[in-house]
């Protein structure tokens, strides 16, 4: 259409005046508007389409049941609708054919603008920053705009806004055209503006399309570009070409050699040669085109008008129609190549004398008498004389308004941009066709609007033309656009007389194709091509339904068989399919007579003797028994029955004595690595034999990352996550004889989970009438046996009574009267008044109950009472105790550990109490970490005595958790602090003393976070039974249970709460779909105990949300490893995404900060000091960015920054160096320890599936764990290639974070923000941000709150904390690339040029912009994909298109020059 007059500029005071009168809520803006560089769009679009992935699934649901009639409407809609956008029918044909049933106008825009480049879309589709083909490049690199480009033409038309709009400008004459096209009511000016300029842009195209790599002179990394490879190229080929000429074998030789170099350079870019040749043969015909333009003399004189008298207009079959005479200067002939043209611009003006009689007369007549006429000559006076017609001066008066007789002719060119003016449509485009000679040849576009109704209807839409001979091409650029100008105005303007208002020679060509039109040599309509097309589509083959799912049900296979193939994964083997029957038999017979022999020794009779002693020993020809009867066999034993290290050495001893020793192929797993591993190496012991995995010992372990077995390991003690795996690539377990599951008590999720699959395993086989059957043995200390029993049909029970000492209890008031401990009033222990921890928790009264925030796991004090009383205080109980211990209880905070009173107790055990070691149960490693440093600064322990002071938790290596089992000196005492890792399975003889503080760590779901964290809570009865058990193995012992009487027995849960009923169930959910367990829900449902409805539906959800399932509960590649991953999915997807783009180490930190807590602390009255510190952090990092606030805008790069520091200075100085700064920076020591055995852990399970490589155990000595950290965190590592970037680390924090996003007005469409609820109506001095439902506040702790301005419009957030308002805790601002890169769903807006991002976030991006984003999407599901085959070949270093994103996000977080 034509072009808009631009609307009026307001200014600034206006618009803020009106604005505030009216609302206190402006209207959001356009949104961050989202742009890249022409060269930069055009590589990673060409680049996308040569990246080999597969086609994008067909996004519109196929409808099979439409009929032909249907379907053929449905495309012919399509087609007009794409036409009317001003496509090109050539184009859209394909896109349909390439679309097949998947055809809507949304995909047809989609594959439009991702196929074709920015110079062939129309205007508003493309970005504009270049109307011309470039020479194009790799995407290696991604290039920053121009910074010497004039932004006049912006000037024209932008409006100023109150706020600086977040924008990526894109330099170009585009921004212009799309103003004027898309602006309000037309005006001539503007409509002559835009005319002057298409005629300026043609007269410079010729010249224009010589200029090769404006940009290459730009500074790049990496890879050579594109354009400055193909101008090297173009060089080379012309010294060669030059050498032959010459005859120079020496020149050729040397250009040869150049031309060799470049096309294995373009190959290792992975682009192809034709792309240089091509290249090259566009150059040098523009160059050849160029300099015969420049040397070629303009004809002096204007042709003048041909007199229509002498013009003889003959049939086509006439030989001599070729060449018409007409008069002009050097008596040219009319003929397509040769004819010249006036200068640019410049109008042919013909003679009143010569246009007055315009009329053809008798110039048909012929001398033969009309008596004599035959048909076919009836026929041709019929066709001469509707030529007389159309030639008659009649049919002027259809010229009226637009040309009259008298006045001067026009060229073509100028007269159809006049009939298009008129008809309201946009001036023509003129495109240049590249030809294989030095002479030129145009096509014309004309965007039509659709024009009358029902029969009469004539479709709208662009047409193309070219001539109707398209080898047709003339030597000046003139002369080509001013003929197919004329064929234009004869095609679309059919029914008017043109041929009087335009200039020779194009009039009398005009004639010429009306003629043929007559004699039906010309192309159909529009409409019937579109007909015809769509027939020939749904008639060929092409067109059935072809479309494959988008999902990946192949990939099990894929997974299957790497799993099965990576012995390091921990898959339990069959380590027998292989031998034969007889082979087999001969090693059962091997294995007899190595057991007879055994027992003949004394060492194995003194062993064997100590193991009959043991209280299941009682039991075992029981066990045995129903085993042979039963599958299924539920064994109880009090702890010290040795049911763990006994039973399953039934089991294995008595096949081998019945000589099936061969087929012997017994599992049991344990809950923890560390029980897995002593369990194997105490049965090793017993049975005599070299520790576990050589290939002496039948027994063997294997846990994450390590494994101890061998092809004679016939009893296997893993962890149950290993069995989990070892059933994703064998289903059916066949090569298995025994499954033990020890601790079935404990409820872990993992193992409710593998319940469920062993109960189908065993139903599934009692169908079956096979001989060997698997057996499964279920065993725990204190555990309901009846509800197991029930669980598996009734199975038999066997109870094993426990062999313990006796042990005393002393609770936490007779601990007082003993030691005689005064609780200070200034204890952390010690409830006080502190007004600060009220004010900085908000109100929280006594009807919402007053929380123990300590279950919050973020780091908030506890909530004190207003009287300062113990409300679990009942004075009833203490009556017989001194009035200091009724003091100390009354004043007592039970949420929280008093370390002091630890310290005391320990001491006072080694002073008053007999040898013997002490075991401390404490809830975490922060808390182990607390009291172990209080003890070393002791006098008490110092020199040797430090040697034994032992934590034992999982997160310590194999090696040092060893060291716990061993005997200390005499004179020494061993104190051994642990987490509930030492309540069961492990057995550490020498224990005679427990501590238990009543507290430990559950794995929680916190809503607000959307997270699974460790939380803190009490005991249950069962838990506080076993811990007091440890303290009876050698002799007598005592426990020190630092809870009240009262506690234990009213206010403790008689059993834990299972792990699936108080933990989310994405992860189980993700196992279900990984082993094909068939759908969530039914699967869920035959649990112990199931999970509620809702549970299950919100895990489901969840995975919709970040991606790991789509469609019918379909897996993603993502998911695939977010199953393999045993942490939070959210946490999981950011260390996927953190290895794959290569900034892996400060990923994972600030997973661990996540997964666990903030490292900085609020001592009373210190928020702005701390606030200072975060600040003077983020100033004084050595490593930050250029751009002043791009890093300092983020909570979580803050808590990094912290980290980087400490590790570095506890390396450079050491541990008290390390301290000081913590304490100097407001930062927790402890979590900082924890923090780092985090990231260890989290980069082990990055290298367990393969993402990356650890180094040799060898590289490392000394503390294995402290070593792995510095390695991760080393620059030089490909997977840490970009870790020094904040843009691209803030990008996979939103891809972690993600939907927990905030926007200001500028971030939010129009409909979304004004269905928000909004607070108070006072005028807003600060920026508004909001969820998507209602405004939000950043948290006053956040680094975020004391900003007024910032980068972006979105932000992303750990959590919301509700109290008078809904703040946001830890805040980080994400740039528009990001969330598009890794956000919601995206909805590309083609038409308006904007996207939406689940339905309520926006940004304005060109749709050209914004389909690239949406095929990169695609294409990093296709890198997920390939790393389920290949994961160490899916990181930064092997895809190119891994690296054009990471460039896309640098380049974005640069300044702009505008």
């Amino acid at each position: 259409m034509a072009p808009k007059k631009k609307p009026q500029k307001q200014s600034n005071k206006a618009a803020s005046s009106s604005s505030s009168s009216k609302s206190n809520y402006q209207k959001p803006s356009a949104g961050p508007k989202l742009q890249i560089s022409a060269e930069n769009e055009d590589r990673l679009r060409r680049l996308l389409l040569n990246s080999g992935r597969t086609t994008p699934p067909i996004t519109a649901p196929i409808n099979n049941s439409l009929s032909k009639n249907q379907k053929a409407k449905k495309l012919t809609n399509v087609y007009e609708k794409l036409s009317c956008e001003g496509f090109v029918d050539d184009q859209i044909e394909l896109a349909l054919s390439s679309l097949r049933d998947g055809a809507t106008f949304e995909a047809a825009l989609d594959w439009l603008c991702l196929n074709l480049p920015s110079h062939e879309l129309p205007v508003k589709f493309s970005t504009g920053a270049s109307r011309f083909p470039t020479t194009g490049g790799s995407v290696g690199v991604i290039s920053t705009s121009r910074e010497d480009w004039d932004d006049s033409a912006d000037s024209l038309v932008q409006i100023e806004e109150e706020e600086p709009e977040v924008l990526v400008r894109v330099k170009g004459k585009q921004d212009e055209e799309d103003s004027l096209i898309s602006s309000g009511k037309s005006s001539q000016a503007d409509w002559i503006r835009q005319y002057m300029m298409r005629q300026e842009e043609e007269e410079l195209e010729s010249w224009e399309d010589e200029v090769d790599g404006i940009d290459s002179s730009r500074k790049v990394s990496g890879p050579r570009p594109f354009d400055v490879i193909a101008k090297e190229y173009y060089l080379a080929r012309s010294d060669a070409i030059r050498a032959k000429e010459k005859r120079d074998k020496k020149g050729q030789e040397q250009a040869g050699l150049v031309i060799r170099k470049i096309k294995q350079e373009i190959t290792a870019l992975g682009l192809s040669e034709a792309m240089l040749e091509s290249e090259f043969q566009r150059e040098y015909a523009f160059e050849e085109a160029t300099e015969k333009e420049s040397t070629s003399p303009i004809p002096d004189k204007v042709h003048e008008s041909v007199n229509a008298d002498a013009l003889s207009i003959q049939p086509l079959d006439d030989p001599s129609l070729g060449t018409n005479p007409v008069e002009s200067s050097g008596s040219e002939e009319i003929q397509p190549k040769t004819i010249p043209s006036s200068s640019p611009g410049q109008e042919l003006v013909t003679s009143d004398d010569n246009t007055e009689d315009v009329e053809l007369g008798d110039m048909f007549s012929e001398d033969v008498p009309p008596s004599e006429a035959s048909p076919h000559e009836l026929l041709e006076l019929q066709k001469k004389e509707k030529m007389r017609e159309l030639c008659s001066e009649k049919n002027l008066e259809k010229l009226e308004g637009i040309w009259k007789k008298g006045e001067a002719q026009k060229i073509p060119k100028a007269f159809l941009h006049q009939l298009c003016q008129r008809s309201g449509w946009e001036a023509p485009k003129f495109n240049k066709v590249t030809t294989e000679g030095r002479n030129f040849s145009y096509t014309v576009s004309i965007l039509r609007k659709a024009s009358g109704r029902g029969k009469s209807r004539q479709a709208g839409g662009l047409v193309t033309l070219q001539l109707p001979h398209q080898d047709e091409d003339f030597e000046f650029i003139e002369d080509a656009q001013n003929r197919v100008a004329a064929f234009a105005l004869h095609k679309v303007f059919s029914d008017l007389p043109v041929q009087f208002a335009i200039t020779e020679p194009y009039a009398s060509q005009v004639l010429i194709w009306k003629q043929e039109e007559l004699l039906g040599t010309i192309q159909s309509t529009e409409e019937d091509r579109r007909a015809n097309f769509v027939d020939r589509l749904l008639e060929a083959d092409i067109f059935s339904l072809t479309a494959s799912s988008s999902g990946i049900s192949d990939a099990l296979p894929m997974v299957d068989t790497y799993v099965e193939e990576k012995d390091d994964l921990g898959v339990v083997k069959s380590n027998h399919r292989a031998k034969s029957d007889s082979s087999m038999e001969a090693v059962c017979l091997s294995l007899q007579q190595k057991q007879e022999n055994k027992k003949k020794t004394r060492k194995y009779k003194d062993m064997l003797k100590a193991r009959t002693a043991l209280p299941i020993s009682e039991v075992k020809k029981d066990i045995l028994q129903h085993l042979r009867e039963k599958d299924v066999l539920v064994v109880c034993g009090e702890t010290g029955s040795g049911k763990t290290t006994q039973v399953p050495q039934f089991i294995l001893d008595d096949m081998i004595d019945s000589r099936n020793g061969g087929y012997c192929n017994i599992i049991c797993t344990q809950p923890r690595r560390i029980a897995a591993i002593s369990v194997a190496q105490r049965v090793a012991d017993e049975r005599c034999e070299s520790s576990p995995g050589l290939d002496d010992s039948l027994v063997g372990y294997q846990v994450r990352l390590e494994s101890a077995r061998s092809d004679k390991t016939r009893l296997l003690f893993c962890t149950t996550g290993i069995l989990l795996r070892k059933l994703a690539g064998d289903r059916t377990l066949n090569d298995v004889t025994h499954i033990i599951v020890d601790e079935v008590h404990e409820r872990s999720l993992l193992g409710d989970f593998l319940l469920i699959i062993l109960k189908s395993l065993i139903e599934k086989q009692s169908c079956d009438n096979t001989s060997r059957k698997l057996k499964v043995i279920l065993m725990s200390a204190t555990v309901d046996a009846d509800l197991f029993s029930r669980y598996f049909a009734h199975c038999p029970v066997i109870t094993a009574q426990g062999r313990t000492h006796p042990v005393t209890t002393h609770f936490l008031e007779e601990i007082y009267e003993r030691i005689n401990y005064l609780l200070a009033p200034d204890s952390p222990a010690a409830l006080r008044s502190d007004s600060s921890i009220k004010d900085k928790l908000g109100s929280v009264n006594d009807r919402r109950g007053k929380k123990n925030l300590v279950l919050a796991g973020w780091g908030d004090d506890y909530l004190l009472t207003e009287d300062c009383l113990n409300p679990f205080y009942v004075s009833s109980s203490y009556n017989s105790y001194s009035d200091q211990t009724q003091k100390n209880l009354k004043r007592l905070n039970e949420d929280t550990i008093d370390y002091e009173l630890l310290e005391e107790l320990i001491c006072h055990i080694d002073d008053t109490c007999e040898e013997g070691a002490i075991l401390v149960f404490l809830p975490g490693v922060s808390e182990i970490y607390v009291l172990l440093d209080r003890l070393a600064a002791s006098y008490r322990f110092r020199g040797n005595s430090a040697d034994w002071l032992l934590p034992l938790h999982s997160s310590i290596a194999s090696t040092e958790q060893k060291k716990v089992f061993l005997r200390p000196p005499d004179d020494i005492r061993k104190v051994i602090v642990a987490t509930n890792i030492a309540e069961t399975s492990i057995t550490i003889d020498d224990v005679v003393y427990v501590i238990d503080s009543g507290k430990h760590k559950e794995n929680r779901y916190n809503p607000q976070k959307k997270l699974s964290s460790m939380v803190e809570d009490w005991i249950s009865q069962a838990n506080a039974r076993q811990r007091t058990g440890r303290a009876g193995r050698v002799k007598p012992g005592i426990c020190f249970s630092l809870y009240t009487r009262h506690r234990f027995e009213k206010l403790m849960r008689p059993y834990q709460v299972p792990e699936m009923l108080r933990m989310p169930l994405v992860e189980l959910c993700l196992q279900i779909k990984l082993l094909g367990l068939g759908h969530i829900k039914p699967f869920l449902c035959k649990a112990l105990e199931p999970p509620s409805e809702g549970a299950i539906n919100s895990a489901i959800s969840l995975l919709h949300e970040v991606g790991a399932v789509e469609g019918d509960e379909e897996l993603t590649p993502l998911g695939h490893h977010l199953a393999k991953l045993p942490v939070d999915v959210l946490i999981g997807k950011m260390l996927l995404y953190g290895g794959i783009f290569g900034c892996l180490s400060p990923i994972l930190s600030i997973a661990a900060f996540l997964s666990y807590k903030s490292p900085f602390i609020y001592p009373k009255d210190e928020k702005q000091n701390v606030d200072r510190v975060k600040l003077a952090l983020l100033s004084d990092n050595p490593e930050k960015s250029s751009d002043l606030n791009s890093d300092r805008q983020s909570d979580h790069l803050l808590m990094m920054v912290a980290y980087d520091r400490w590790v570095k200075i506890l390396h450079e100085r050491g541990m008290k160096a390390a301290q000081r700064f913590c304490e100097s920076k407001f930062l927790s020591s402890s979590v900082m320890r924890m923090i780092r055995d985090m990231r260890v852990q989290f980069g082990t399970l990055l290298a367990d599936i393969g993402l990356i490589n650890l180094p040799k155990t060898g590289e490392f000595t000394g503390r294995k764990r402290e070593n792995l950290d510095v390695w991760f965190s080393d620059k030089t590592q490909p997977f840490n290639m970009y870790s020094q970037q904040p843009e691209v680390v803030k990008a996979i924090l939103c891809a972690g974070l993600y939907p927990n996003i905030a926007a200001n007005d500028k971030g939010i469409t129009e409909t979304a923000f004004n269905s928000l609820t909004k607070q108070g109506n006072q005028t807003k001095s600060y920026t508004a941000w909001y969820d998507g439902r209602r405004e939000v506040h950043i948290h006053p702790s956040s680094i975020n709150s004391n900003f007024k301005a910032f980068q972006y419009p979105f932000l992303v957030f750990l959590e919301k904390v509700e109290t008078n308002r809904v703040y946001l805790r830890d805040t980080t601002i994400v740039s528009p690339f990001s969330i598009l890169l890794f956000g919601g769903s995206i909805n590309v807006h083609h038409q308006s040029g904007s996207v939406t991002i689940d339905g309520w976030l926006k940004v304005a991006a060109p749709a050209q912009t914004a389909v690239l984003f949406k095929e990169l999407r695609l294409t990093l599901h296709s890198i997920l994909k390939d790393l389920i085959r290949k994961p160490e070949k899916s990181g930064i270093v092997h895809n190119e298109v891994v690296k054009s994103m990471v460039h896309l996000l640098i380049e974005e977080g640069k300044p702009q020059h505008t």
